[in-house]
C-alpha cells in the first residue's frame, strides 16, 4: 500500500502536489488544527525564498539593517523639534521615514526584477529626462536655505536621481561601443553630458552632489580603459575653481565654505555653526556615547539633525563604538557591491555595480568628512539613514540594480574580464 502511494505521488506534478498540501490545511483549519498556522508559515518563507533566490542575500540583509537603523536613528533626531511646535507631533518624522523606507524596499524588489539590459534602449531617454528635471528646479524651485534642491510642490531631489541615471548612462555608452573610451567623439560626448549636469547641479548651488556625480562617470571611464592622463583634465579644473574662489572671494557662499571648515570656531556663530556643534556633539558622545535619545545637539543646537548631520547625533548618542559600528557595515555592503561587480556576466553589469558602489562609497565618505570637518560643508546624505524620501529610493533603485546583476553573475576572475574588456 505506501508502495503505491509512493510511486503516485512521484507522478504528481508540482501544481497537483501544492493543490494537495491547500487541501490538507483547509481540513485542518476546519478541525482547528494549530500546525496550519505553521504550515502557512512554512509556505509564506518558501514564497519569500523563491523571490529572493539568486540574489546577493547579504547586500539585502545590510540594506536592511541600514534603513531600520536610519529610521530609529530620524525619529531620536528629529524628536525634539516635532514636540516643540504649536500642534506637536512625536512621531512626525518616524512615520514619514518608515512610509520611505518601506516603498523604498518595495521599488528594491522591483527593480531586482528587471533585467539590467533593458537599460541599453532607454539611457538617452534618462539622460534627457534627467536633464530636464534639474533645468525644471532651477525655473520653478524656491531658495530654502541658500539653495534651491527640489520641484516646488512635489518636494523630489532631481540631482539624487541623477546620480543613478548617471550609472546607467554611462555604463550603456560604453558597452554600446567599447571604442568611445578612446575616441574623441565618445570622449566628448560624455563630458558633455558631465559638464551640463555639474553645472545644473553647481547653479542649485550643490557642489557635493555634482562632485559624486563627476567621480562616478570618471570611475566607470576609468574601468572602462580610460587614460590616467585625462584625469589632469578635472583636476586641473577643480584647482582652478579654487584658485578663483580663494582669490576672488567669489561666490561668497563658497568662500565661506571652503575657509570655515578649516577652523569652525573661529566664526561660531556665523558660517561655521553647524559644523562647531557637530564636533561638540561627537565629542561630547566620547566612546560609549549617551545612550539612545539623549543626544543635547539635537535640542535646537544642531540645525536639522535629522538630515545631512545625522552622523552627529549617532556619535553622540552611540558614542565612536557605534559610529565605528556603523562604517564597518557601510564597508562590508561596499565589499559586496564590488564582489558582485566582479563575478557580473558581461561590461555592462561590471560597470553598473562599480559605479554603485563608487555613488555609495563616496557619499559615506564626504559626509562623514564634512561632519568631523575634514573638508568644507556641503549638503550630502548619509545613504539610507538621513531623513528624505528622494535620498533612499534613489538609492534603493540604485541597490535593485545591483541585485539584479549578482543575480546574473556567473564565477570569473578579474584578469578574466579585464581581458573581455581590453578585447
Amino acid at each position: 500500500m505506501h508502495k503505491r502511494d509512493a510511486e503516485v505521488e512521484k507522478k504528481m506534478t508540482r501544481a497537483e502536489k501544492a493543490a494537495t498540501r491547500r487541501a490538507i490545511r483547509r481540513q485542518r483549519r476546519g478541525k482547528g488544527d494549530k500546525s496550519s498556522a505553521i504550515d502557512e508559515a512554512r509556505d509564506f518563507g518558501r514564497g519569500l525564498g523563491r523571490v529572493v533566490s539568486g540574489y546577493d542575500f547579504g547586500v539585502v540583509v545590510l540594506v536592511i539593517v541600514l534603513s531600520l537603523f536610519g529610521v530609529a536613528m530620524v525619529f531620536s533626531a528629529g524628536y525634539y523639534q516635532t514636540i516643540n511646535t504649536a500642534h506637536p507631533d512625536p512621531t512626525y518624522y518616524l512615520f514619514r521615514q518608515m512610509i520611505w523606507v518601506g516603498t523604498g524596499l518595495f521599488v528594491m524588489l522591483i527593480v531586482a526584477n528587471i533585467d539590467y539590459h533593458i537599460y541599453m534602449k532607454i539611457s538617452y531617454l534618462i539622460v534627457l529626462v534627467s536633464i530636464a528635471l534639474l533645468v525644471l528646479v532651477i525655473m520653478t524651485s524656491s531658495t530654502v536655505g541658500g539653495a534651491q534642491r527640489g520641484i516646488r510642490g512635489i518636494g523630489v531631489t532631481p540631482s539624487e536621481f541623477s546620480k543613478v541615471g548617471m550609472i546607467v548612462f554611462t555604463s550603456c555608452f560604453l558597452v554600446r561601443n567599447p571604442s568611445n573610451i578612446r575616441t574623441l567623439k565618445g570622449l566628448v560626448v560624455l563630458l558633455a553630458v558631465m559638464g551640463i549636469h555639474f553645472y545644473l547641479i553647481v547653479m542649485q548651488p550643490n557642489l557635493s552632489t555634482a562632485i559624486v556625480i563627476v567621480a562616478i562617470m570618471i570611475a566607470i571611464m576609468l574601468v572602462a580603459g580610460l587614460n590616467y592622463l585625462f584625469l589632469a583634465v578635472p583636476a586641473a579644473g577643480v584647482i582652478a575653481g579654487y584658485m578663483y574662489i580663494m582669490t576672488a572671494k567669489s561666490p561668497a557662499h563658497w568662500y565661506q565654505r571652503i575657509t570655515s571648515f578649516r577652523d569652525p570656531f573661529a566664526d561660531f556663530q556665523g558660517s561655521g555653526y553647524q559644523v562647531s556643534q557637530g564636533l561638540i556633539a561627537l565629542g561630547n558622545g566620547g566612546l560609549r556615547g549617551l545612550g539612545f535619545g539623549r543626544s543635547i545637539a539635537k535640542n535646537l543646537y544642531l540645525p536639522e539633525p535629522q538630515n545631512d548631520f545625522i552622523l552627529a547625533v549617532i556619535g553622540e548618542e552611540l558614542g565612536y563604538i557605534g559610529f565605528a559600528i556603523l562604517m564597518l557595515v557601510y564597508i562590508i555592503l561596499l565589499f559586496r557591491i564590488f564582489m558582485v561587480a566582479l563575478k557580473a556576466k558581461d561590461r555592462l553589469g561590471f560597470y553598473l555595480a562599480t559605479g554603485v558602489g563608487v555613488m555609495l562609497g563616496l557619499q559615506v565618505i564626504i559626509n562623514v568628512a564634512v561632519v568631523t570637518s575634514s573638508m568644507p560643508a556641503t549638503g550630502i546624505t548619509l545613504p539610507f539613514i538621513s531623513y528624505g524620501g528622494t535620498s533612499i529610493w534613489s538609492f534603493m533603485i540604485a541597490m535593485g540594480i545591483v541585485l539584479n546583476v549578482s543575480k546574473k553573475r556567473i564565477p570569473r576572475s578579474r584578469s578574466k574580464l579585464e581581458a573581455e574588456a581590453a578585447a
